[in-house]
């Protein structure tokens, strides 16, 4: 019952036996307390011991009813918190919460250490708050950038790095932003807007990311410029190199040597690959390359003479057979 009404039926009841009372007996009565007499009507006396009875229950209830107001309050905040717990978890970014009851860190542990990972959208909830992540999520992996701002993400959060993605698509230059801020975001976002920025800058400005590069950025480098027509000079490849630290195989060098075919003018190709073999024996291989397909054949074998036998076997063979007048072609030796 109501504190209200359990008020108003009480003060009811006790006018209505102390009317009762009072319509059949309209005496006096004294009474002494602590030695002091009290002269009062029979009713009164009637419903004195009905006013202490409704005093005492009125405070018995209402301190209850408080006391289960604080826990409703409190189940109240929980359960926002959990809402908010399950909108994180679902936006890949679970974070701790502190939860009065017990109910609620029973589930709110499991709940502030997971990733909640939709099997599809047709989720109907009335949280709006679950309902935005889930939105935020569906657009996200469909391609969409969104707007996220009820969610304060992380640089590495993987659906902040797809959104950024995808924004890429939309608006190629904010490529220059993940740039530079490039130490916030996992290096393969950060190459992917290199790749995004390698579109529309000119080498001047790409060279500024050039620790950024891997040899798969470089190479697409030398495609652009080759489907582009941008000038790309040898020593741009060099800087790059070397800035980079690229750690670069054999066949990297060669894979290298053929790209550059189409960027660099004959000279280039061999200023490049003479300063690349003082720098790094693995790249011997791609050097002698270059000088076969540019026809210095004398220069080829000279260089070939200083190695040991079992060094660029490959390369004395096409020569072998090109001196026994068997003219195949270079890139079956490679």
């Amino acid at each position: 019952m109501r504190l209200k009404r359990y008020i108003f039926f009480s003060i009811l009841l006790m006018a209505i036996v102390g009317g009762l009372v009072y319509s059949q007996i309209e005496s006096n009565y004294t009474f002494e307390i602590a030695g002091i007499p009290i002269t009062l009507p029979v009713a009164v006396w009637v419903v004195i011991p009905m006013f202490i009875m409704f005093l005492a229950s009125f405070f018995h209830m209402s301190y209850y009813s408080f006391i289960n107001f604080m826990k409703l309050k409190r189940y109240k905040k929980d359960y926002e918190k959990m809402v908010g717990a399950f909108a994180q978890s679902i936006m890949r970014e679970p974070r701790i919460h502190q939860y009065k009851s017990a109910e609620a860190k029973n589930l709110g542990v499991v709940v502030d250490h997971s990733h909640i990972v939709p099997q599809d959208f047709k989720i109907d909830t009335k949280a709006e708050k679950i309902k935005k992540a889930l939105e935020y999520v569906k657009d996200i992996q469909n391609g969409i950038y969104v707007e996220i701002e009820e969610f304060k993400l992380s640089s590495k959060n993987p659906l902040l790095v797809k959104n950024i993605e995808n924004r890429l698509k939309e608006e190629p230059t904010y490529s220059g932003v993940v740039l530079r801020n490039c130490s916030e975001y996992p290096r393969e976002l950060c190459e992917k807007a290199l790749e995004v920025y390698m579109g529309f800058s000119d080498i001047s400005k790409i060279k500024e990311y050039a620790k950024l590069f891997s040899f798969e950025t470089l190479l697409k480098l030398i495609d652009s410029a080759q489907q582009s027509g941008a000038k790309l000079h040898y020593q741009d490849i060099l800087y790059i190199l070397q800035e980079a630290d690229m750690k670069i195989d054999e066949k990297g060098y060669i894979l290298l040597a053929k790209k550059v075919k189409s960027v660099l003018s004959p000279d280039d190709r061999l200023r490049l690959f003479e300063i690349l073999k003082d720098r790094d024996e693995k790249s011997e291989g791609a050097y002698v390359y270059t000088l076969l397909d540019l026809e210095m054949i004398d220069k080829a074998r000279d260089f070939l003479e200083t190695t040991n036998d079992d060094e660029l076997r490959p390369f004395k063979a096409y020569l072998e057979l090109k001196e026994c007048g068997r003219n195949y072609p270079l890139e079956l030796f490679v």
